[in-house]
């Protein structure tokens, strides 16, 4: 390595060397220079995650009736707080991110547990609702609240590819229709994500929340491949078993039949778990 230095530096002029020298070390000055953060951590809230996705420009509409509401979410943290967790770091799985609003406030309580928690992500990143690139808009609610360091995003599908926005047709930002059947042949992302998960971490996960696809054979079959994750004793978090869903309230009910123990719900979410 020092030979070929030395070969470059006699074969260039003086001063070119001594300019590429020079900006190597302005360069490592700067990066040296950056800061670790973006600034003062600002501390978590779901209504202060709600007000920044919203000033951003994104539609308020779009950014609550599109999350699971806190009062579901606090039900969701009562249940796990009361199992015996200990203090160890928690490992969780959410599948369907859309805005970040659930998967923020999952990744602040597990990090509350234990700072070297890690709540692992799942979503193909689609346009939903109308809104484009919803990704951009997860990774700047996690940095907002500094908690990018314990979440970690996978794009793609849970399971294999599926028609996007449960064949809802939205508008876009642009005021044109988004029809999700018509743009399905151009939709692309990684597929199989839960199950390739599981080839790499058998029961670690504490718990698994499933918030993506509503179609209740696709649910199935998440679930079914989620139950390899999750810890002897682990808790499945289901959003929408309520009469909006009248599928998904019955694949819960299912669920519960067969091997995992329902452990109740609040009229939104479902929770289920795994007997240790």
């Amino acid at each position: 390595m020092y030979a070929f230095k030395d070969i470059v530096k006699n074969a260039l002029p003086h001063g070119i060397v001594t300019r590429v020298i020079r900006s190597q070390a302005v360069r490592h000055r700067r990066i040296a220079a950056l800061p670790l953060c973006s600034g003062a951590a600002v501390k978590y809230s779901y209504q202060d995650s709600i007000e920044f996705l919203c000033s951003r420009g994104l539609p308020r509409d779009h950014v609550v009736n599109g999350s699971i509401p806190k009062t579901s979410l606090d039900f969701c943290a009562t249940h796990l707080g009361s199992k015996t967790l200990g203090d160890k770091p928690l490992i969780g799985l959410h599948v369907g991110n859309f805005l970040g609003v659930s998967l923020a406030y999952f990744v602040d309580f597990a990090r509350k547990i234990n700072p070297d928690s890690m709540v692992a992500s799942v979503d193909p990143n689609l346009t939903h609702r109308g809104i484009k690139n919803p990704q951009e808009h997860v990774v700047a609610l996690l940095n907002h609240f500094e908690l990018q360091h314990n979440a970690m995003i996978s794009v793609g599908y849970s399971g294999t590819k599926s028609v996007s926005n449960d064949g809802v047709a939205f508008l876009d930002d642009s005021g044109d229709e988004y029809d999700p059947f018509t743009k399905h042949a151009s939709e692309q992302s990684c597929e199989n994500s839960v199950r390739n998960l599981s080839l790499l971490s058998v029961g670690r996960f504490d718990f698994a929340v499933m918030d993506g696809n509503h179609d209740a054979k696709y649910l199935h079959i998440e679930t079914d491949t989620a139950r390899a994750l999750l810890v002897p004793g682990g808790s499945l978090i289901l959003d929408d078993v309520d009469d909006s869903w009248v599928d998904i309230k019955a694949e819960f009910g299912k669920l519960g039949e067969s091997g995992w123990s329902i452990a109740g719900t609040d009229g939104r979410v479902g929770i289920l778990t795994l007997p240790r």
